[in-house]
């Protein structure tokens, strides 16, 4: 009798898995939440990884790079990589590279040496939706009772900076240890669709009990995030992949989702009132995710299969229970919408709610068992427009708390607050031009979400996304082809801007790849969209269980990017990565170019190793300019290397040079003019101090004015162009300033920054405020211009002596008012030129800073002088027949000064005026 020999399976290699799984995790937080030094070692790691793997792997293996959607991401690759070399700013170019290098290093590891076949597919998928779990189980965690965070943040702190500080917390929504919760949902989407493969596909127990725990984590995190416009993607990518399932596996896959959405939201619900206090600790949210896990296993295992097969064969009951739960779902939302009560406050300490009401003056009356907090907002259209509101009244709920809604209002917010746990706000009813109650507490919907919920039919995020993009329009069409680089809209947004505002990004990657990488940019990352779905077409019909996966996947990756960053951030970067390269391995396969048998694929692997390299010098070098510069004992030969060595932040090294006093013959003029010619939102101020201090006062103006018209949208800019104004030319103390003054032509230079200050803000939605300081040295140089003729003398004594003089007050906001007045009561008219007309009793206040020390005369020029009485800094001064006080001592130096009038109705003042005699 013959024997025959049985080949077992090779062992599951477990801690290769594990490991794979650990990397892309570490990978994800470094990319995410490093230090700018830490992504570029991320970087500097990845692009090493990927030469190695190009130079080393077998001919086979990079043979399964020649398909379209592998092309497609060399291209989006190289434009990015080459970006780096023009971009407007270099720092910011190389740190977003880095994370891209990071992630490549990923797709190439996947695609080179992942198995072909259904069973390696499964495992790459566990990885990545393993590597994604921690991210959502310390998020919880960070944001209540801390057990895993703290040991955490101890162990990366060690492997890298960067981590020392970062928690999460729980505000109408998770805010997780990647930051920004939209851009975790991206990250989170992509983790949930692959984890509800792997349990819809798991062929034994243990695989149904492991991956459905690993589902039900992320799940629960994602949904924590309530990310909407992530949701409403998601939505359609499960939709799609119920499509794109086996017909006889459809009922299977739908159950699953029920059941998913179904524990995770209850799981949710409850654990969200754990969340808030992260000092004493609540366990309740990990408590409530290990229940649900069992929960999840329990149906997975008992009763999901049951239900299926009793529900096989039977379509009219399976359309009648969708529709079913279609209308169960519809009357819940109605009803959750509608059923509401008391609102008792937990550890968050405050809420918000809103209203639409008509214009018109309201009351405000609450009940509630403590003292109750509350603050009364509006929002018009430009406030929409700004992602900002204004405030109409504080008070509490010990008493009435009137407000009058604007003719403008689109809707009014109520925040209620109150630092004592356990108090309960039993209603809060509004009487005026329409009567009614504000919903407090909703029943049937959890908190974050009815929080989230409120400003829908005004959201301010979502009108201001439309802002970013517009301007990233504005900004691509000063490179409409290749682009300002990598980090172009972050570096230039404030030159765009019709209001100040402050983000990276362009909430959409498709204007972003515009603005940062041209029109050849965009052709690029929509070529990685097209070659994808081509690949997925073509295997449609060969692997349907991939395809269902992949198909959501690239849906949910793609479609999120309209609304989200996830494609520019390194949390997310990964995770993209991986699933192109599961499409380019498991799809693009069909796609896959034919060579002959000899060829090694030189056509892919000697470009990408030669690009792999160049990184590998370029920002090596950037990390050894940079361990220089943050060294001990820095010197300016270290600074004019690291300026040779580093293409990406040599303007930084350059700067540093100049304002360190760097003064080697050829070498400053050289650094200075190089930096004159740069788009920065950084460099302005500090090369025009280089150059004012170098005596080059006509290079510092010009300096100024260009650094005015690119940020002018920047009070920061303006504040601190006025200082140096200010120590240009004020002569006090400055010889060098009074020889400025001989004659007006720096005078009239100087008006002119201001004037341009008034047209912007005439042009602008909201207006650029100056400091005290600023207000009183335009004050004077204003004083000085006004002079007819110029006198070099009058000029000295304007600077010298004036402190204020409404007659020629600054008055940047175009209001009629000088802009350190302020009206605290009562009611005026502005007539020009400082003057105006008290309507009822009024009191002005006018706050300056004093800047030389002396005896001061405040003087008045009014109609009724027996109408006004003075306050000098609290204390009253008696206005002789002349409207004008006795000498006031001030001690100058910058002190705050602040005058007060109070006005009987019908008086005019002309002119206020406090100069030092």
């Amino acid at each position: 009798m013959k024997s025959k020999a049985v080949t077992s399976a090779p062992p599951t290699r477990w801690w290769l898995y594990t490991g794979a799984a650990l990397l892309v995790f570490l990978i994800t937080c470094f990319s995410n939440n490093g230090t700018y030094i830490t992504q570029k070692v991320l970087g500097l790691v990845g692009a090493a990884a990927v030469l190695a793997m190009m130079l080393f792997a077998d001919k086979q293996r990079v043979k399964r790079l020649l398909t379209p959607p592998a092309f497609a991401l060399f291209a989006y690759m190289l434009l990015a990589g080459i970006s780096t070399l023009y971009a407007r700013s270099g720092k910011f170019a190389i740190a977003e590279f880095s994370n891209m290098l990071a992630a490549f290093s990923v797709f190439t590891a996947i695609v080179l040496f992942s198995k072909e076949g259904k069973l390696s597919f499964r495992r790459t998928a566990a990885v990545l939706a393993g590597a994604a779990a921690p991210v959502g189980l310390l998020s919880i965690d960070a944001a209540s009772c801390n057990l895993l965070m703290r040991p955490f943040r101890v162990l990366m702190e060690l492997i890298g900076r960067g981590y020392g500080d970062t928690g999460s917390y729980f505000y109408s929504r998770l805010h997780t240890i990647v930051g920004n919760p939209n851009t975790y949902a991206g990250l989170m989407s992509i983790a949930v669709l692959l984890s509800i493969w792997l349990v819809f596909t798991a062929e034994s127990r243990k695989q149904k009990i492991g991956y459905s725990i690993l589902l039900m984590i992320n799940t629960v995190s994602y949904l924590l995030a309530f990310s909407m416009g992530s949701l409403g993607v998601f939505v359609v990518a499960c939709l799609l992949m119920l499509a794109l399932s086996p017909k006889e596996g459809r009922i299977g896959l739908f159950l699953l989702l029920l059941q998913t959405a179904v524990v995770a939201l209850v799981v949710g619900a409850v654990s969200v009132k754990g969340f808030g206090d992260t000092v004493t600790g609540s366990p309740l949210p990990l408590l409530m995710l290990a229940a649900g896990c069992a929960a999840a296993c329990a149906l997975e295992i008992f009763a999901r299969e049951k239900l299926t097969s009793v529900l096989t064969g039977k379509g009219k009951l399976l359309i009648g229970i969708a529709a079913g739960l279609v209308v169960i779902g519809a009357v819940y939302v109605i009803a959750a919408l509608q059923v509401t009560g008391a609102y008792t406050f937990g550890t968050e300490g405050d809420f918000r709610r809103t209203a639409d009401l008509p214009a018109g003056e309201y009351t405000l009356q609450m009940q509630a068992d403590a003292p109750v907090g509350v603050r009364v907002a509006y929002k018009n259209t430009n406030n929409l427009i700004q992602n900002n509101e204004t405030d109409l009244a504080n008070g509490t709920s010990d008493a009435a708390v009137t407000f009058t809604v604007p003719e403008d209002s689109e809707l009014v917010f109520f925040y209620f607050s109150c630092a004592q746990p356990g108090v309960t706000l039993h209603q809060a009813d509004y009487a005026g031009a329409e009567t009614g109650s504000i919903k407090l507490g909703y029943k049937l919907l959890p908190s974050f979400v009815a929080d989230r919920i409120q400003d829908l039919a005004a959201n301010g995020n979502v009108v201001q996304r439309g802002v970013y993009r517009q301007d990233a329009i504005k900004l691509w069409k000063t490179a409409p082809v290749f682009g300002r680089g990598l980090g172009g809209f972050e570096n230039g947004v404030v030159s765009v801007q019709d209001y100040y505002y402050e983000t990276k990004y362009a909430h959409n990657h498709y204007v972003e790849m515009l603005c940062d990488l041209g029109v050849l940019g965009l052709l690029a990352f929509l070529s990685l969209l097209g070659t994808a779905v081509w690949a997925l077409v073509k295997s449609r019909k060969e692997k349907p269980l991939i395809v269902m996966l992949l198909a959501a996947c690239v849906l949910q990756m793609f479609g999120q990017a309209i609304t989200d960053v996830i494609w520019s951030v390194g949390a997310c970067m990964s995770m993209f990565f991986a699933v192109l390269a599961l499409v380019t391995l498991y799809c693009g396969d069909c796609l896959r170019l034919s060579v002959s048998q000899k060829s090694k694929g030189g056509a892919v692997r000697w470009p990408v190793a030669a690009v792999s390299s160049v990184f590998v010098v370029l920002i090596g070098l950037n990390l050894v300019a940079q361990s220089i510069f943050y060294g001990d004992d820095l010197s300016m030969d270290d600074l004019k290397n690291c300026a040779s060595i580093d293409l990406f932040e040599k303007n930084d090294y350059k700067l540093s040079y100049l304002i360190s006093g760097g003064n080697e013959p050829g070498v400053a003029d050289r650094y200075a003019a190089a930096l004159s010619k740069e788009e920065s939102n950084s460099i302005t101020i500090p090369l025009a101090q280089y150059y004012a201090g170098s005596g080059q006062i006509d290079q510092a103006l010009r300096t100024l004015d260009k650094g005015a018209d690119y940020m002018r949208a920047d009070k920061a800019v303006w504040q601190q162009m006025f200082d140096l104004y200010e120590g240009m030319i004020d002569p006090v103390g400055q010889l060098s300033a009074a020889q400025l003054l001989m004659e007006d032509t720096y005078v009239k230079r100087m008006t002119a920054g201001y004037e341009k200050l008034c047209e912007v803000n005439a042009a602008q939605l909201d207006d650029v405020l100056l400091t005290p300081q600023n207000n009183v040295f335009l004050n004077k140089l204003l004083a000085v211009a006004a002079l007819a003729p110029y006198d070099t003398t009058k000029a000295l004594t304007t600077f010298s002596d004036l402190a204020l003089d409404t007659a020629t007050a600054p008055d940047v906001d175009g209001n009629g008012m000088p802009d350190y007045a302020a009206v605290t009561a009562g009611e005026v008219i502005w007539n020009g030129g400082g003057a105006f007309t008290a309507q009822t009793d009024c009191t002005l206040v006018l706050d300056i800073t004093v800047k030389n020390e002396g005896d001061y005369v405040l003087s008045v020029q009014a109609d009724q002088p027996g109408g006004i009485a003075v306050d000098i800094n609290g204390a009253a001064a008696a206005l002789d027949a002349a409207g004008s006080t006795q000498p006031y001592e001030e001690w100058g130096g910058g002190d705050d000064s602040t005058i007060t009038l109070h006005v009987k109705a019908g008086t005019t003042v002309e002119r206020v005026s406090y100069m030092r005699v």
